[in-house]
């Protein structure tokens, strides 16, 4: 009996990957093939939902400064719990409505800052955040406030899922138009990105 893995990624503003992951198996099984639903994630949206796991809960501040409820995920795997971290639930672009209901300079990631910490308290051993989705350009610098003392970390590794290689001074350029910033406010962005990746 043929196989079809039905592994996407989401088809961002029309479908998840778990919707489209299940209706391409079951247009196969309907024609007598054997189905396997695997939906992936890029890094961003959808992350948690590829992942599996325990599901958390967090208040934490959106990045436009209001609180939020964003899910995270604890993982059990051979080398311990292993916390995933979709930042677009803290601090994405979702949270705002669109790049006009956004303030690009303002936007922060101090929620997601807010989520690796819980994670770290829980005892994660491992901290994966998926970069995607978000509504920020701030470079990490609201997370960086939250986790200011690196023993708040305890022993876990922090790791990053994205899927992009772009400098990180080029990030205002890139990708600061679709989140609602200006011309003048890229060139800002980036000058802020440039005084951050100076002091680290």
């Amino acid at each position: 009996m043929p196989l079809l893995v039905a592994a996407p990624d989401k088809f961002r503003g029309t479908a998840t990957a778990p919707e489209i992951a299940d209706a391409a198996a079951r247009a196969a099984e309907r024609a007598g093939w054997e189905a396997v639903r695997l939906p992936l994630a890029d890094g961003g949206e959808g992350l948690l939902d590829a992942v599996g796991g325990e599901v958390r809960n967090e208040t934490v501040d959106g990045p436009l400064g209001d609180p939020v409820e964003a899910q995270w995920r604890l993982v059990a795997d051979d080398e311990g719990p292993t916390a995933v971290i979709e930042m677009a639930r803290a601090s994405g672009m979702q949270l705002v409505g669109d790049a006009a209901g956004n303030d690009p300079i303002s936007a922060t990631t101090r929620g997601t800052g807010q989520l690796v910490l819980a994670a770290a308290r829980a005892g994660a051993g491992r901290i994966v955040v998926g970069c995607g989705g978000s509504a920020t350009t701030d470079g990490g610098a609201g997370a960086l406030e939250v986790l200011h003392d690196r023993s708040q970390l305890g022993s876990a590794r922090l790791l990053v899922a994205c899927d992009v290689d772009t400098p990180f001074l080029d990030a205002a350029r890139v990708f600061g138009p679709q989140k609602g910033a200006s011309p003048d406010q890229v060139e800002r962005l980036t000058r802020r990105l440039s005084a951050l990746a100076a002091r680290y």
